[in-house]
């Protein structure tokens, strides 16, 4: 069974499974009953008025280029539970916006086949609630991330979940039997992660 590093779009009986997870898998940028409730946010567009005479203070600040400005930020301590929360939200902004859904897996089981143009309208309408990894977690903001994914992979032999690295760090898999709860391996899950992606920079 291979493991993931980044969470994905999934049904209830997926959501369970990713309690040995790394969230997927920096501090929140919403509340997380804010995010889950799946409500749009909607921008006002007010027009600046004329600077007064030899007024030269800006009238109105710069629109950021920042694509990921507003999506809720996911922290390295976390658990799946709390995660949950912000990619709920993400998932039902899909479904109101009509991307395809599985039946029979949860009410925010999503369609990842589904390329139609309007699941393509969704996601670019949902953009914004899409939760953010940590920065930790992600090659391109962690300069250490293969020695920092090294070290979780060990974390997680040592403490009795056996597993393998795939190529590129790009997730894990079983390499023996699993032996421990859903609860347990949640736990040491949680534990290596911080350890080792947040031990040597908290």
């Amino acid at each position: 069974m291979t493991r993931s590093r980044i969470p994905r779009p999934a049904g209830a009986a997926a959501v369970l499974a990713s309690v040995l997870l790394l969230a997927g898998c920096g501090g929140s940028s919403s509340p997380a009953g804010d995010t889950a409730a799946g409500k749009d946010d909607v921008a006002s567009l007010q027009t600046a008025s004329a600077p007064a005479a030899g007024d030269t203070s800006p009238t109105a600040a710069a629109p950021s280029t920042d694509p990921d400005q507003g999506r809720p930020q996911l922290r390295l301590d976390m658990t799946d539970a709390e995660t949950q929360v912000y990619w709920e939200g993400y998932w039902k902004c899909l479904k109101e916006h009509g991307h395809k859904m599985i039946l029979g897996r949860g009410p925010y089981s999503v369609d990842q086949n589904d390329n139609s143009p309007t699941a393509k309208a969704a996601e670019k309408a949902c953009a914004g609630k899409m939760p953010l990894q940590p920065p930790e977690t992600e090659r391109e903001t962690n300069p250490d991330f293969d020695e920092d994914y090294r070290d979780y992979v060990a974390c997680l032999n040592d403490g009795g979940l056996h597993v393998t690295a795939l190529p590129g760090n790009t997730g894990w898999t079983y390499a023996g039997e699993n032996t421990l709860s859903p609860e347990k391996a949640a736990n040491l899950d949680l534990h290596c992660k911080v350890e080792a992606f947040g031990g040597k920079n908290s």
